[in-house]
């Protein structure tokens, strides 16, 4: 079945979201002021966190409950997939997203389309508390069931919820299998989580290898809607690149990504610039932001190309098919990833890749066909094999058609990903 365009309401804002639990942060934060004067935390008429309590209407509500923790919510590809699966189980559970790091929050506004009930507990609570928050928040929405997506809480805190509410049921998504990463955490709370679920065959061999049992770890690839929204058909490509600033003959090198560490975008202007200086019809767009905007901004000064970059901080989620169309080719300099969301729609859109061999790269580009793949620690190794398309428009027209069809036989789509989920985390009727 194909999907019509699921683009995320990014333009929402925040203002309908606060209107709709202003109220029960308050009592909340009234809440956090009376532990902070050493209140008791319970009382036969004092329930603690009763802002959590359900309405007498959401009472009729006979889904489900789903409880949701997070580290945070920006724009990033794990929470795009994450906001991409909530969407689709919503018809059948009950929603509640919690949050547990302070930092950007720029994709809230899209999981707000899709649950109003969502608390930043670094804005609401001592973190002393945090575990009797979300105590209370299982008990008072008789919770089923918790899905994490990268939660150190949930790592740390998995084995009291259980043993508190031993009926619950946990799931967790590894995105990326780095040893020091999420991985390790999840390996050591794994008697505690009932099912691992992993983006790719590689990161489910090392939830295995490091003492997983076999039949708590799913897999279930990513994928997107390559029939509906990053369909290169839907996308008037000389138009777009007028919208982006581009000329119909420039050759665009892409950047997408989160301005940090594991995405390495220092690393991306070392492998661009010495084919910018070759060429001056070669320009770079980048979308992204993150604790390194300002160093990687310094770099391109510095290197004499922010003349012939547009960097755009951020870009409305309905507006990457846009994006990918605008670029000749989009380079991925990641040190960590799993199966990345920007690989697949890139090349869902026609658009090859180049990319550092992170994830399950290897199996989704083949090399010089529908992009190029370079050591993780040798990136810049792909600058050469990039120059070489520059002038060879024949070339690039072939490679862009291979990256279209290499989606479409892999069998990517976002409609088989979303139904596993639903089925991996269908409710259990009552007896």
């Amino acid at each position: 079945m194909t999907r019509t365009n699921r683009s995320l309401p990014l333009r929402l804002g925040w203002t309908a979201l606060a209107k709709s639990w202003l109220r029960k942060i308050d009592r909340l934060r009234r809440l956090a002021g009376r532990l902070e004067r050493g209140a008791p935390l319970a009382a036969a008429n004092q329930e603690p966190f009763s802002a959590l309590v359900r309405s007498a209407g959401n009472l009729a509500d006979l889904r489900p409950h789903l409880l949701v923790l997070v580290p945070w919510l920006p724009i990033g590809g794990a929470e795009v997939l994450l906001a991409d699966i909530l969407d689709s189980l919503k018809s059948e559970w009950r929603l509640s997203i919690v949050t547990t790091e302070t930092g950007d929050q720029a994709l809230a506004p899209a999981f707000a389309a899709i649950t109003s009930e969502i608390y930043h507990l670094p804005d609401l609570l001592d973190r002393r508390y945090w575990f009797e928050f979300i105590a209370a928040l299982i008990a008072s929405h008789d919770s089923k069931a918790i899905l994490s997506s990268g939660s150190r809480f949930l790592y740390k805190n998995v084995k009291r919820i259980k043993a508190r509410f031993p009926a619950i049921r946990s799931y967790d998504i590894l995105h990326n299998d780095a040893p020091k990463a999420h991985l390790a955490s999840a390996l050591r709370a794994r008697l505690h989580i009932d099912r691992l679920i992993a983006v790719n065959e590689r990161i489910g061999r090392s939830l295995t290898g490091g003492g997983a049992r076999p039949e708590a770890v799913a897999v279930i690839p990513n994928g997107v809607d390559y029939e509906g929204v990053f369909n290169p058909q839907g996308v008037d490509r000389a138009a777009v690149r007028r919208r982006f600033g581009v000329e119909e003959d420039t050759f665009v090198i892409g950047f997408v990504g989160r301005m940090s560490e594991e995405k390495r975008p220092l690393a991306f202007l070392a492998v661009a610039a010495p084919i910018l200086a070759a060429h001056p019809h070669v320009r770079l767009l980048v979308l992204g932001d993150g604790p390194m905007t300002k160093a990687f901004g310094d770099a391109a000064d510095a290197a004499g190309i922010s003349d012939r970059l547009h960097h755009l901080p951020r870009l409305d989620r309905e507006a990457m098919p846009r994006f990918y169309a605008a670029c000749s080719i989009l380079v991925m300099s990641s040190r960590i990833e799993g199966t990345p969301l920007a690989m697949l729609e890139a090349l869902a859109m026609g658009c090859p890749v180049a990319t550092t061999d992170v994830g399950d790269a290897a199996l989704v580009i083949s090399e010089g066909i529908n992009g190029f793949i370079a050591p993780i620690a040798v990136p810049e190794a792909l600058t050469t094999r990039i120059a070489g398309l520059v002038d060879d428009a024949a070339a690039l027209q072939q490679m862009r058609a291979a990256a279209r069809q290499s989606i479409i036989d892999a069998g990517r789509s976002a409609d088989a990903m979303l139904a596993a989920y639903r089925a991996l985390m269908r409710p259990e009727m009552p007896a």
